[in-house]
């Protein structure tokens, strides 16, 4: 029984999320725009669209995973009808997976189920919305500043 409080407690901590303030702003309304072209079909935009996350990394070996997740994105939404709070939702999802640096575990996870609901909410199949989460947690492991503590990784 202690034993089990003991793991309980040593649960990993919520990490701090970016605000999104300053000139953050501006740029969520970027991938916003980026992603209602991709669904209206403009090719130009997927691009843009990877340019636009790439800005939140500093870490160079995280390109590749950033780049990855924009072409899953702009692929699956493409054809798709994205309203306003839809696209500034799915910027937002973007934009925390590549701009926070010390999630825990659950919260990849929810951000991971979040960014999977709403992509199946605006009429992307359920396969296609898991690879883009995966995705999501494949970045975050790539720009993660926090180092996994001992007892989590139990």
């Amino acid at each position: 029984m202690v034993l089990l409080f003991a793991v309980a407690a040593c649960r990993q901590a919520d990490g701090p999320l970016p605000t999104a303030d300053g000139e953050v702003s501006n740029r969520l309304e970027d991938i916003r725009r980026d992603l209602v072209s991709v669904s209206r079909g403009d090719t130009q935009a997927k691009q843009d669209l990877a340019d636009d996350l790439s800005v939140f990394i500093t870490e160079a070996d995280a390109r590749p995973a950033v780049n990855e997740l924009a072409s899953r994105t702009a692929d699956v939404v493409a054809g798709k009808t994205l309203d306003d709070q839809n696209a500034q939702q799915l910027a937002h999802h973007l934009w925390t997976a590549t701009a926070a640096r010390e999630m825990s575990g659950r919260q990849v996870e929810s951000l991971q189920n979040d960014l999977h609901a709403l992509l199946v909410s605006v009429g992307v199949p359920e396969d296609n919305a898991t690879e883009v989460a995966s995705q999501a947690g494949e970045v975050q492991a790539t720009v993660t500043a926090r180092p996994r503590r001992w007892y989590e990784f139990f």
